[in-house]
């Protein structure tokens, strides 16, 4: 099948056709393209934008599947945008053996969009025995975790940067120590007159200069997931200038929302690590600016309705996202001018593709893994328009500007998302 794409927007710059065939670009051009047998697709005034790729999605598989499956997650995914995924492997069991990896890898053969997996650090993801890394790796493990718990033990961490080094792979932290985040909510002048129980900033702090050291004395690449603290941010930047090979990413909520501007008592804002102050926020969008930090990930954190819907201290941290981000982002840092849209789409797309071996570029050659974008519809988020299996977004109710209008992944066209 033959799609000729008119008069886009190549990220929202130069207009061009493009000409997918066999699931390839086989031409781009700024010359109007004029093809036999073509489905054309008017994109006049839409924006052709790589796909986006989240190197941080849980997808509850296997053993959750209540709150989310692959077939939900690859549908959120599509509308927001995304062509590629990182899952998590913190489910039930976790993915921890290349028995279970080789499960979940068979359920993602026939899905519209492409999955990596990533495996545990450790065996239980208990931080105690290392997982056979090798045999992992072997069996299509992208990266190790042991995400939503940090490896306390560090002679534990340090064996695991050392085979990681050894077998060129990349560890990605929950960096937060447990002894200083045993609440839910950021310790500031906010929340403080509320009695909340806190995550304190400097939990984040110091447990990532501890692993940004092991990597440095290990010489692996590590990758530190969801920093929200810009103290941590700066420990990060030392350690690069210093030529440790690492790598950390921040969440759209975190550069969205502060606690000048959330409701303290919603479930549906409570995450770990927690949303900061307004000064903290900004200080992140700068740091994303400058290349301190180097990629958004979302970090979908799908939960039920009945795991969310009770008393901030019982509900389960975690934020849904993969369906409103880059609008959420676009609407929120874009347009007031706090970012330009070549650095939302190069910490979106190409930084994240680039840290996980893809080339997913609008080029000749390339499988078609782009979407288009309608910069300027204005649209209020409706639980409708959430396609995970869970609804625990906070963008619902919110107006948003800029909407995903439809999406080529793995070659095919995907015209309603």
């Amino acid at each position: 099948m033959k799609y000729l794409v008119k008069n886009c927007l190549l990220e929202g710059g130069e207009k061009v056709d493009i000409l997918v065939e066999g699931g390839k670009i086989v031409s781009l051009s700024t010359k109007s393209l004029k093809v036999e047998d073509a489905l054309v697709i008017n994109a006049e005034g839409l924006w052709a934008i790589p796909g986006l790729v989240d190197m941080h999605t849980h997808a509850r598989v296997p053993g959750q599947e209540h709150k989310e499956t692959l077939e939900s997650v690859s549908k959120a995914a599509l509308r927001g945008g995304y062509t590629h995924l990182l899952i998590m492997p913190n489910t039930e069991p976790p993915i921890d053996s290349p028995e279970v990896l080789e499960y979940v890898k068979s359920l993602t053969k026939g899905l519209p969009i492409n999955v990596f997996i990533s495996a545990t650090i450790t065996k239980g993801r208990k931080g105690k025995e290392l997982v056979e890394m090798g045999m992992l790796k072997e069996g299509g493990a992208k990266a190790f975790t042991d995400d939503g718990d940090w490896v306390e033990d560090e002679f534990v961490m340090l064996n695991a940067c050392t085979y990681a080094s050894n077998f060129d792979v990349m560890i990605i932290s929950h960096a937060e120590k447990p002894q200083l985040s045993k609440g839910f909510a950021n310790y500031d002048e906010k929340t403080l007159k509320y009695g909340m129980k806190f995550r304190l900033p400097i939990s984040e702090e110091l447990a990532v200069y501890r692993d940004c050291r092991l990597a440095e004395i290990s010489g692996c690449h590590l990758h530190v997931a969801h920093v929200s603290y810009y103290g941590s941010v700066e420990v990060i930047g030392m350690f690069k200038e210093r030529g440790a090979n690492i790598t950390c990413e921040v969440t759209p909520h975190h550069l969205v929302f502060s606690t000048d501007n959330i409701e303290p008592y919603n479930p549906n804002f409570i995450c770990n690590p927690p949303i900061r102050d307004e000064e903290n926020r900004r200080k992140l969008v700068r740091a994303l600016k400058e290349g301190l930090i180097d990629v958004v990930a979302t970090d979908h954190a799908p939960h039920a309705y009945h795991e969310k819907e009770t008393t901030v201290e019982e509900t389960l941290p975690g934020i849904e996202g993969l369906e409103t981000s880059f609008s959420a982002l676009y609407t929120h840092l874009v347009l007031p001018g706090e970012m330009d849209i070549k650095t939302l789409i190069d910490v979106m797309s190409h930084k994240p593709a680039k840290l996980l071996g893809i080339d997913n570029s609008i080029r000749e050659g390339n499988e078609a893994n782009f979407f288009l974008y309608n910069p300027n519809i204005k649209w209020v988020v409706k639980r409708n328009d959430i396609l995970s299996k869970s609804k625990n977004n906070p963008f619902i109710g919110k107006e948003l500007r800029g909407r995903v209008v439809s999406v080529f992944c793995k070659g095919k066209y995907i015209k309603e998302v």
